[in-house]
């Protein structure tokens, strides 16, 4: 019993002891914004712990376990499938921010290992003036994105097109455990214990890529290097309708040909170019005039995409965006004729390439585009289907969407589609929703204060927000029926439930294993 008179430690109390003010944040302000992404709104966590390397996220996680809190890892903040938002509790949030850091490039090796909260966009600043890049090299969130979010919810976009997702360009991992204890993986070298190799054995490295953090907290991690490609082309073709949209993007994923691709409906389009400010377009035109390939030929790239302006889409064109890149300019052009013939094959027509052009010289933007161009809520959800199989589900979710668009129509719900593809047998189908609904903490820090000020406010919407989840959940089942995979899983895809039963059998064994008492993310991917 507590004597009279005498007040309760707390175990935030026990943290600030242990660790001091720059490790561990109990600001009010700070604990709602990290209890948040940018779909939910979850349990406020009791503190914030933010270490400084990895013999300290160690300590730290040594101590939640003394104390009995669940902890959960979030990197930059971007996810909207709850991957580290929950009621349970009471639960510690591990920010890994301080270790934002670069360690080691090793030129010889031809590895660089980073801290997990390095962001992608550090790492491409980091490597470029060697001439390096990772195969995969980042989302489009990636300016606040970090690697070990990226490797734990998996990514698309640059790179992905020839070399995957995130967890393809791993060789090893740091990862701290539950109880604090470290494991690594990967082959490593006696002189240094840096990986260089990850196929030594069963892949340990997979399990903790794609796991949301329910196994383990990733500390350190090693991808692969590559020369950077000397040669870049770029290629925008616009289509009449879905269908033929659809084919060439698969056909495009077949061929191999293209880097990156990315391909948006009418609506996403126009919402793109309506959130497109005058200042972001001047920096864009900057970046494209002092991009690679000397600067005549950059600003002659920068004056045809001036010229081209926001008028070179239709208002019901589908459009796809591709870059090719290579060792060689002729093998770049080789690349980008034969995605023109597929597209041109298919009745798309080819117009001007600003859009890859624009992404390319400026691929990591501020994220403005967690709120719709109006200062609305915004949110995806996607899947990744078989290259075969992304008529069946398009169809699939365009038919749900029609049949909930008078509601859609009443609330102001709007919807938008981006297509992009994972190497030469992944297609990825990515529904928006944008609706008038209040902003919330996550979103006042993350958009620029110059845009943030122009965007209209709008009051709490809590029906209609509902009837974006009712179709957000709709679309999941409309993807389960065609056997979709998903990235970021959170506690928002049935991960789970798609395994066999030896499957859940077995995945349930090594959380037990190395999460023994169900504190580390509880709830993510159901476990």
């Amino acid at each position: 019993m507590t004597p009279a008179g005498t007040l309760t430690r707390s175990p935030a109390d026990d943290l600030l002891a242990a660790f001091g003010t720059r490790t561990v944040s109990v600001d009010p302000t700070m604990l709602d914004l990290y209890g948040q992404d940018i779909w939910k709104v979850g349990r406020r966590p009791v503190a914030i712990l933010s270490p400084g390397d990895t013999a300290e996220l160690s300590r730290a996680l040594v101590e939640a376990d003394r104390l009995g809190l669940a902890v959960a890892p979030r990197g930059g903040g971007m996810s909207y499938t709850a991957g580290y938002v929950t009621e349970a509790g009471p639960l510690v949030l591990i920010d890994l921010s301080r270790m934002d850091r670069v360690l080691h490039v090793d030129v010889e090796a031809m590895t660089v290992t980073v801290q997990a909260g390095c962001t992608w966009k550090t790492l491409l600043a980091t490597l470029k003036p060697q001439g390096l890049r990772t195969p995969f090299w980042g989302p489009l969130s990636g300016v606040s994105s970090t690697i070990g979010g990226g490797l734990s919810q998996l990514n698309a976009v640059f790179g992905a097109g020839h070399w995957g997702t995130t967890s393809e360009s791993v060789v090893g991992l740091t990862v701290v455990l539950a109880d604090g204890s470290l494991i690594s993986t990967g082959a490593r070298r006696k002189a240094d214990g840096r990986a260089f190799y990850r196929h030594y054995g069963p892949d340990l490295t997979g399990l903790f890529c794609g796991d949301c953090g329910a196994l383990g907290v990733k500390a350190e991690i090693t991808l692969r290097l590559m020369r950077a490609p000397a040669h870049e082309a770029h290629g925008s073709f616009a289509f009449d309708g879905s269908a033929s949209a659809l084919k060439a993007t698969a056909e495009i994923s077949r061929a191999g040909v293209a880097a990156d691709m990315f391909g948006f409906d009418p609506a996403l389009s126009a919402m793109r170019l309506k959130r497109a400010s005058l200042s972001q377009g001047l920096k864009a035109l900057g970046a494209i005039a002092t991009s690679g390939g000397g600067l005549m030929k950059g600003m002659a790239a920068a004056a045809r995409t001036a010229v081209a302006g926001r008028g070179f889409l239709g208002a019901e064109d589908w459009s796809l965006h591709l870059i090719a890149e290579g060792r060689s300019r002729t093998g770049v052009e080789d690349d980008m004729a034969e995605a023109r013939r597929i597209c041109l094959s298919l009745g798309g027509r080819e117009v001007e390439a600003s859009i890859p052009r624009v992404v390319r010289a400026s691929p990591f933007t501020p994220l403005n585009n967690v709120l719709g161009p109006d200062g609305e809520r915004w949110v995806p959800v996607h899947g990744i289907v078989a290259l075969q199989d992304a008529q069946a589900a398009y169809d699939g979710v365009m038919a749900l969407f029609e049949r909930l668009r008078p509601r859609f129509e009443a609330g102001g719900v709007q919807t938008g589609m981006m297509l992009t593809y994972l190497s030469t047998n992944g297609f990825l189908i990515e529904p928006v929703f944008v609706w008038p609904e209040a902003r919330r903490e996550l979103h006042e820090a993350t958009v620029e204060p110059g845009v943030l000020a122009k965007l209209a406010r709008h009051a709490e919407n809590p029906e209609i927000t509902e009837l974006v989840a009712e179709a957000r959940r709709g679309v999941i089942e409309v993807f389960t029926t065609v056997g979709a995979a998903h990235y970021q899983i959170g506690r928002t895809y049935p991960w789970l439930d798609s395994l066999d039963a030896p499957g859940r059998a077995l995945i349930r064994a090594v959380k037990a294993e190395l999460d023994p008492k169900g504190r580390m993310n509880p709830g993510v991917l159901d476990l």
